[in-house]
């Protein structure tokens, strides 16, 4: 579905005919139904590799080749701030701006996404979006995104500053997306998030790809070299026992206990 090859990418500096190198010859191929979670620290270019696979940016070198359609036409992106791509006056045409670009059926259809969010319309639709909170911004954010109804669903830190009911409503609507076999990347600090739900895990080093493997392999080569955080590490040995992960938390805490006792 999507090709990359050997693309790179440079912003300009502070001085004439400086480049400040962001990525370099990235190469890989992304399928429908694909979920990937992009990890690496800050500066590693998760940010820029997103814009590109939006088409916000294009490449210096390499090729982005998706079936010879455009990238914008098919993919979106749910920046780090969201406050960044309001433009709307209202909650709910911020949200209905999206529904029109995907020619869904806009009554219906913006009842569906405010419920997804758990937002209530009548109290919500008419605030401006710049007046919610943070996490309230966020939410909206990824709606109006999730409106366009695109193939490709590009996620920059969704979970940032959320609560945990906030990060459970994030997780509920991409796996609907998922679902729908839309193709989804989440760059995140926090993997776990989102690992029962992930296909594949990228990690990007100085701008280049240090690996990019399936879940499996991720959690049986120990990968995760950062610190992790206890219900992390007991979430990643479920899985090397299990073969899965657990399917609540529930089922979680219960393997947390009798290893606990053990």
């Amino acid at each position: 579905m999507l090709k990359v090859r050997k693309a790179s990418f440079a912003y300009r500096g502070p001085g004439k005919d400086v480049r400040i190198p962001a990525l370099e010859k990235i190469s890989f191929d992304l399928k429908r139904g694909d979920f990937v979670i992009l990890t690496g620290r800050t500066g590693a270019g998760k940010t820029t590799l997103l814009q590109l696979l939006c088409g916000l940016i294009e490449p210096d070198e390499g090729t982005i080749d998706c079936e010879s359609r455009d990238l914008s036409s098919i993919s979106s992106m749910i920046f780090q701030y969201p406050e960044d791509c309001f433009f709307n006056a209202t909650v709910k045409e911020e949200i209905e701006f999206g529904i029109r670009r995907s020619g869904r059926n806009a009554s219906r259809r913006l009842e569906e996404i405010v419920e997804s969010i758990g937002f209530d319309l009548a109290e919500f639709g008419t605030r401006r979006p710049l007046s919610l909170s943070g996490g309230e911004q966020r939410l909206v954010a990824i709606a109006s995104i999730i409106a366009l109804d695109r193939e490709i669903i590009l996620l920059d830190e969704p979970t940032s500053g959320l609560d945990e009911k906030a990060v459970a409503t994030v997780r509920k609507i991409l796996n609907v997306e998922k679902s729908e076999n839309k193709t989804v990347v989440v760059a995140t600090h926090w993997p776990a998030e989102f690992m029962d739900l992930a296909t594949h895990v990228m990690n990007l080093k100085d701008g280049r790809i240090d690996f990019f493997v399936t879940v499996a392999d991720y959690v049986d080569l120990n990968l995760h070299r950062e610190r992790l955080e206890e219900k992390e590490r007991y979430l990643l040995n479920y899985y090397k026992l299990f073969r899965r992960f657990p399917q609540s938390e529930e089922e979680l805490i219960l393997f947390i206990r009798r290893d606990k006792r053990c």
